[in-house]
């Protein structure tokens, strides 16, 4: 073929999806956004692929960003293929499952913790014909997701969008911990309140991506009495502030199931509590989707009975604002 070579042949998929993302979007924050990615991440991708194509395929200014001739060909041949790809991939995984259906599920990483593995574990016992197949995303991707129709359901904590084309479902309750350094100063305490932290800076994701956790953390940080700092930052970056200052970040109880080391969670008392929800494309609901909401309430059902953090199984019941 014309033009076929060793550049096309060592190209990475990653990249081109990650130009793609960028040239839907004309703006590498909201690609990240949707990537779950950081700006700088997005970038360097995008420098590679020009770098590997030999080929400049954006012009970026300080106000926005245009794609080049090459990159408006190399986008409107690439989309299909990488649609077509994707629906390949289903289709072998729907063959290599048998007979049944196989239904995507999009999740924010606070579903990663428990919910999403405890959900599945209920379902194939329950609805062995059903077979998740999930992806992670920011909140804005996981939006972006639903509405292209990538996956089927998104499934996450505070999530902050809606639609008429959209149909949600609250699926569970969790209670907030504050995540600290295991040299802060409250890091040997069991549980603190809210006005507690109030003089420590907060860590939040940021807003363009995740504007629920965001949120979130503003309705808590306003019943400090005197409102914190808050900082919006990148999972590496709030972990190296968390171990190396006095920086505090709020996540749900079951991010003690996985938290990295050097972290320390203390419960956080009489705080409202977070809410996970359940979202589809109310055009086109789900396979199975009674089966699967019925899953996803009972994986979020708490206190837990089983399975539960050391430190998760003193927490009270969450006080439902």
């Amino acid at each position: 073929m014309a033009g076929a070579g060793p550049d096309a042949d060592l190209i990475d998929i990653r990249l081109l999806k990650t130009f793609l993302v960028v040239a839907q979007e004309l703006s590498f924050t909201r690609a990240g956004a949707r990537l779950y990615l950081s700006q700088q991440a997005v970038s360097s991708h995008v420098r590679t692929l020009e770098a590997g194509l030999g080929m400049q395929l954006f012009r970026r200014t300080t106000r926005r960003v245009q794609l080049t001739r090459c990159g408006q060909v190399l986008r409107s041949r690439m989309e299909p293929l990488l649609q077509a790809l994707d629906e390949a991939i289903v289709e072998a995984r729907e063959t290599a499952h048998g007979s049944g259906a196989v239904l995507a599920v999009g999740h924010t990483a606070s579903a990663a913790h428990r919910l999403l593995p405890r959900a599945a574990g209920l379902l194939s016992r329950t609805s062995p014909e059903l077979h998740l197949r999930s992806e992670q995303y920011s909140e804005v991707g996981l939006r972006a997701a639903l509405e292209e129709g990538r996956v089927h359901l998104g499934v996450g904590l505070e999530l902050g969008f809606s639609g008429s084309r959209l149909a949600r479902q609250e699926v569970g309750r969790e209670p907030w911990c504050a995540v600290v350094g295991s040299q802060h100063p409250v890091a040997d305490r069991r549980h603190v309140r809210v006005a507690d932290l109030a003089g420590y800076e907060w860590l939040s994701w940021p807003r363009s991506s995740h504007p629920g956790h965001w949120r979130a953390v503003h309705r808590l940080a306003a019943l400090a009495g005197v409102p914190p700092t808050v900082t919006e930052t990148w999972l590496s970056i709030a972990h190296a502030r968390l171990t190396t200052t006095e920086a505090v970040m709020l996540q749900p109880v079951s991010f003690t199931l996985q938290i990295p080391q050097g972290m320390v969670p203390v419960e956080l008392r009489h705080a409202p509590v977070g809410r996970f929800s359940a979202v589809w494309s109310a055009p086109a609901s789900p396979p199975c989707l009674s089966q699967v909401l019925s899953a996803f309430t009972e994986a979020a059902r708490y206190p837990w009975t089983s399975g539960a953090p050391e430190r998760g199984t003193q927490v009270p019941a969450p006080e439902l604002w």
